[in-house]
């Protein structure tokens, strides 16, 4: 007996809704009972991946027509169209994307995501969009030209994501649309495409922030409630007016071209230490820290000292064979209390500044600061047993006075990390050895 399909409309509907909507549409060939079901799902995934060889632009198009008349004035949670209709193989008419996006928004849409790349000019956004009183979850990427007007508001909008989006004028749109956003609790900007952009962002109801930056140069962040912030920006962005009272964790992903890196390790230029110092004491009540391996080398070229990381409890940094760990040793001694320690990967430039956290230089009578460290989480992933890596970990082992577990993720398993793992296993059996 078929239990599934005795079940009530409603509950089916909800159960379709969990599929992609082309998934979806597949299961009316089941029955006449499945027929017009997947017409009641109210979340409608539409991503289209076009195919040279057997190209279906238009029955593509005529599908989501379809099933939105089909649908009438049912109500929807959420729409996300992304597609690259523009391909190359043959432009679609932006206005009919526009209808779609009016249909639903009509019809009290939640959570709307659109992401299309067409080919030729952009075309404006319905303005619509930005006068919503059901919006909870708004991205916007490539495709469209942003259109702001004076009577903008969102009143319950909560996550905002502008990716790669251009924005037509030269208002800044950062500016105008957090204002009306009351209850925004989470922005993500990417300003690559954008040409009015001040790099400031403002608003006492954020709690996550995502900037990715490529041409700012000053980025000012006056967010009091903000717990989590995201900087993926190319170094040489002046940090200025920084709040971030109530940060929680921090991911820093700065990265800085290989020709200037060698010029700050030769000493021919040299970085202003005010251009990163409203970052660095902003970050510093964070609990989770994560750094890039360039952000890694760019905080030592740009602070001699750094403030007291008392909350810092988990720190993850990410290495490269290019960068060096010069600000490791004070990074770790200015963090008492911390106890996770992660690298992602062991490879890193060799200088004699790395101190006692590597084998690079051995320093004798020189108190460690690693054994002075809390740590007693050591994770190390695309671990690949090679014996430089090996006398890193045995450097760890012997200083981490507090280690109680060491975790492993292999790049890929084989006689090295077995070796790596009996050394671990016959050099003591206070710690406990995972291998993720």
């Amino acid at each position: 007996m078929d239990r599934v399909s005795s079940l009530p409309d409603e509950v089916l509907g909800h159960m379709l809704s969990f599929l992609s909507t082309k998934e979806a549409a597949s299961t009316s060939v089941l029955s006449k009972r499945w027929r017009t079901m997947f017409l009641l799902v109210a979340t409608l995934d539409l991503d289209y991946e076009p195919n040279p060889i057997n190209y279906d632009r238009r029955n593509f198009m005529d599908f989501v027509e379809s099933l939105l008349s089909l649908q009438g004035n049912s109500p929807i949670k959420k729409f996300a169209l992304k597609s690259n209709l523009g391909d190359g193989l043959g432009n679609v008419d932006p206005n009919r994307v526009q209808r779609w996006i009016c249909d639903v928004l009509k019809r009290g849409v939640v959570d709307l995501d659109v992401f299309i790349t067409f080919r030729g000019n952009s075309s404006p956004l319905p303005s619509m969009i930005f006068k919503s009183n059901t919006l909870v979850k708004l991205r916007l990427g490539r495709g469209f030209t942003i259109q702001l007007s004076d009577d903008v508001f969102l009143p319950m909008l909560k996550t905002l994501s502008l990716e790669s989006a251009y924005v037509d004028g030269d208002h800044d749109a950062i500016e105008i649309l957090l204002p009306r956003c009351p209850v925004l609790e989470e922005l993500v900007v990417e300003e690559k495409r954008w040409v009015h952009w001040c790099g400031s962002v403002s608003s006492p109801s954020l709690k996550r922030l995502c900037i990715r930056s490529f041409n700012i140069p000053i980025i000012s962040v006056d967010v009091p409630n903000l717990v989590y912030l995201e900087l993926s920006c190319i170094f040489g962005s002046k940090y200025a007016n920084v709040n971030l009272d109530s940060l929680v964790e921090a991911r820093l992903n700065l990265w800085v071209e290989e020709t200037r890196i060698k010029e700050l390790r030769n000493g021919s230029v040299h970085l202003n230490p005010d251009d990163m110092l409203d970052l660095i004491n902003g970050i510093r009540h964070v609990r989770v820290l994560h750094l890039s391996s360039d952000a890694l080398e760019l905080l030592y070229f740009s602070c001699q000292e750094l403030p007291m990381f008392d909350n810092l409890v988990h720190l993850s940094i990410e290495s490269d064979m290019k960068r060096g760990w010069q600000i490791l040793p004070l990074l770790i001694k200015n963090s008492p209390n911390l106890e996770t320690l992660i690298f992602k990967g062991l490879k890193h430039y060799k200088t004699k500044n790395c101190g006692d956290v590597c084998v690079c230089y051995q320093y004798k009578n020189i108190p460690s600061c690693l054994s002075s460290s809390r740590v007693k989480v050591l994770e190390i992933s695309g671990y690949q047993g090679k014996k430089r890596e090996l006398n890193q970990m045995k450097h760890f082992l012997k200083k981490l006075s507090c280690l109680e577990l060491v975790k492993i993720r292999p790049e890929e398993k084989g006689n090295n990390l077995q070796v790596t793992i009996d050394m671990f296993l016959g050099a003591s059996s206070k710690w406990k050895i995972q291998v993720m």
